[in-house]
C-alpha cells in the first residue's frame, strides 16, 4: 500500500521536483533568494548544492509550515516580495509559478533587480498561454514566451527560455509550458 502512496505523491511533485534538481545545478555555491517557496519541497533541493539559501513566502501559514517541518534547512522569511528589503544581495533569484500571481509585476521585478548582485540571475516560471490549457482565474496575467522575454527584458539583460532540464534554449514561439526563464541583472 505504501508504495502507491509514495508513486502517487512522486508522480503530483515530479514535474517541479525535476526542475529544482536542474535549478540546484545552476545555483551551486552561490547565494539564493526563493521568492514564493510554497510548501518548501522545492527549496529542500537547493540547500544541499548552494551556499546559502534564504526563502521568503506572503503566507504566514506557508511559513509556520516549513517553520515546523525544517526549521534549519533555509533562512524562512514571511515577506512579500513587493516590500523585501534584503540584509544582503543574492547571485540567484528563483521564482517558481510565482510572478503570475503578483498584480504589480513590474515593481516585484524591480526589487528582485534591487536584490541581486551585479551579473546575478533570475530563475523563473511561469505559465505559458499559448499551451492551450484554461486560464486559471488565481492569476494575475499570464504570457505568451514573447510577452514573458520583452517583459523581463525591460529589467534585466540577456533573457533567455529553456526547456525544464536548463539544457535546451526556446524561441519565443514555443508553447511549452511553463516557460522558465533566466535572465541576467545588468552589470
Amino acid at each position: 500500500m505504501s508504495d502507491v502512496l509514495w508513486r502517487r505523491l512522486r508522480y503530483m511533485l515530479s514535474p517541479q521536483m525535476d526542475l529544482y534538481a536542474s535549478l540546484a545545478r545552476r545555483v551551486s555555491g552561490r547565494s539564493v533568494l526563493e521568492v514564493g517557496f510554497g510548501t518548501g519541497a522545492g527549496t529542500l533541493q537547493l540547500v544541499p548544492h548552494a551556499r546559502n539559501v534564504t526563502a521568503i513566502e506572503s503566507d504566514p501559514e506557508a511559513v509556520a509550515f516549513v517553520r515546523q517541518m525544517w526549521p534549519y534547512q533555509a533562512d524562512w522569511q514571511q515577506s512579500d516580495i513587493l516590500d523585501y528589503r534584503p540584509g544582503e544581495v543574492f547571485e540567484a533569484v528563483i521564482m517558481v509559478e510565482v510572478l503570475e500571481h503578483i498584480k504589480d509585476y513590474n515593481r516585484a521585478l524591480d526589487n528582485v533587480v534591487s536584490c541581486l548582485v551585479r551579473g546575478g540571475k533570475l530563475y523563473m516560471t511561469a505559465r505559458n498561454r499559448n499551451a492551450d490549457l484554461r486560464r486559471n482565474e488565481l492569476h494575475e496575467r499570464e504570457w505568451t514566451a514573447q510577452e514573458l522575454s520583452d517583459a523581463l527584458g525591460r529589467h534585466f539583460t540577456r533573457v533567455s527560455l529553456w526547456d525544464y532540464t536548463l539544457e535546451r534554449e526556446l524561441f519565443t514561439d514555443t508553447h511549452s509550458t511553463p516557460l522558465i526563464a533566466v535572465a541576467e541583472r545588468p552589470t
